[in-house]
């Protein structure tokens, strides 16, 4: 992949524990770190749940290489949050593909 298609901008997060205000549990995301990608749809459906139109759309993100990314992450880019599928790492060109789904 040339580095010249990386152009967005996005935020790995991983889940953490956190406290609100009261004292209770509450699941929050941390910024693990912000690194330059490539993201390109890869396909999309609609369905019906309950009676009401749903869309699906899943991406591939390329990424350099980081290690320890996995499917229990996530990725934001601007306000759009895409939820890891799967991290297919490719040592030999340095880069990961990141399968995602995009959360509506």
């Amino acid at each position: 992949m040339k580095i010249g298609k990386m152009r967005y901008r996005v935020t790995i997060q991983y889940p953490s524990d956190g406290v609100d205000d009261y004292g209770n549990s509450i699941d929050t995301w941390q910024d693990l770190t912000t690194v330059w990608a490539d993201i390109q749809p890869v396909s999309g459906r609609e369905y019906l749940t309950a009676n009401q139109a749903t869309s699906e759309t899943q991406y591939k993100i390329y990424i350099r290489y980081i290690p320890n990314i996995n499917a229990k992450m996530r990725i934001v880019h601007n306000e759009q949050i895409y939820e890891i599928l799967a991290v297919l790492g490719d040592k030999r060109s340095n880069m990961l593909t990141i399968m995602c789904k995009e959360v509506v």
